[in-house]
């Protein structure tokens, strides 16, 4: 039976016992320990054949977009394209942006029936496609309010393998987890409240890959 993801909320003990409950079912998988908080990864959620039908079918039906944001009175192009999908109520708003869903088409729905019946219950999902090295994520959290106090996110990477580093709110060591193609990552809430994390440039050159974060976000927010 799936814990009911309530407004994004799943606390400590329940993300471990129903994460626990799933890497068993995947022999190559393994938690990364986030203290007081810990990750589950899977490298091989989807078979090579399924991620490159979901990797062509996001680029081709989805609305990619790269919006601007303003940082010190100046705006500029976030480093990478994405798509917001949800449920018609959903609205997800963050550093200033408001996005409005797009609709759910037949894999990204197929998706979260899957992770649903893992478990683990969104109502939207957030596409980050990074064309190559020199697309990146900085440093963040995903703790707006309107994704509850304990807000559980799982990533599915499709396409190129990158790199996700995190590091500690309050200093300390950081740690870099390398998402292969087909991998699904599940963190607790613990882990947005104190890590932040991001994908780094690269001088190589690499291929594309596609981020699909699931969440679950409250309606009825009109702040971040």
């Amino acid at each position: 039976m799936a814990f009911e993801v309530c407004g994004g909320v799943m606390h400590e003990a329940a993300f471990a016992t129903r994460a626990a409950a799933l890497k068993a079912s995947y022999a190559d998988s393994y938690w990364i320990k986030l203290p007081p908080g810990k990750a589950l990864l899977i490298p091989t959620w989807i078979s090579p054949l399924e991620t490159a039908v979901i990797y062509r079918n996001c680029l081709q039906e989805l609305l990619w977009e790269q919006p601007r944001l303003r940082l010190f009175g100046k705006q500029y192009p976030i480093p990478r394209l994405h798509a917001f999908v949800a449920d018609p109520a959903v609205i997800y708003r963050w550093s200033g942006l408001e996005l409005r869903p797009q609709s759910w088409n037949d894999c990204l729905a197929a998706l979260r029936s899957r992770l649903r019946a893992e478990g683990f219950q969104f109502n939207s999902v957030l596409a980050n496609y990074y064309r190559g090295g020199e697309d990146s994520m900085g440093w963040h959290a995903d703790d707006e309010k309107a994704l509850g106090d304990w807000p559980v996110v799982a990533t599915v990477s499709l396409g190129q393998e990158r790199s996700l580093g995190f590091k500690p709110r309050a200093g300390g060591k950081r740690l870099s987890v390398l998402l292969p193609n087909g991998s699904l990552l599940l963190t607790s809430g613990a882990v947005q409240r104190h890590w932040l994390h991001g994908v780094s440039k690269s001088a190589r050159k690499l291929g594309g890959r596609i981020s699909l974060t699931f969440r679950a976000i409250r309606t009825g927010f009109t702040k971040n």
